[in-house]
């Protein structure tokens, strides 16, 4: 095979991406790889009914922010993103 007839690795434009919950309920998004990931973070929000700020989203254990994309953080196809749900916590305060 010639030089020629070798075409270069170009990865495909749309990955797959499942987020899953503390609860492991999978929700799967087919997402642009230079698209802000705010989109899909609030489009799953939408989707099990609270709101975006209620959400930590990581993956493989670093924050995710809003404004990063796939490509930014070298997300693959069906790559793993982790929901936490962002608890208060609450204390008893005796005298």
């Amino acid at each position: 095979m010639s030089a020629a007839d070798k075409k270069p690795l170009i990865p495909p434009s749309h990955i797959t991406i499942k987020i899953k919950s503390q609860d492991d309920i999978c929700v799967y998004f087919r997402i642009k790889r230079d698209v802000e990931l705010r989109t899909m973070m609030q489009a799953y929000s939408d989707k099990v009914g609270q709101q975006m700020s209620a959400f930590r989203f990581h993956c493989d254990g670093i924050r995710i922010k809003p404004n990063q994309t796939p490509d930014e953080l070298d997300l693959e196809d069906g790559d793993e993103i982790d929901a936490f749900v962002d608890q208060i916590a609450g204390f008893s305060h005796r005298h």
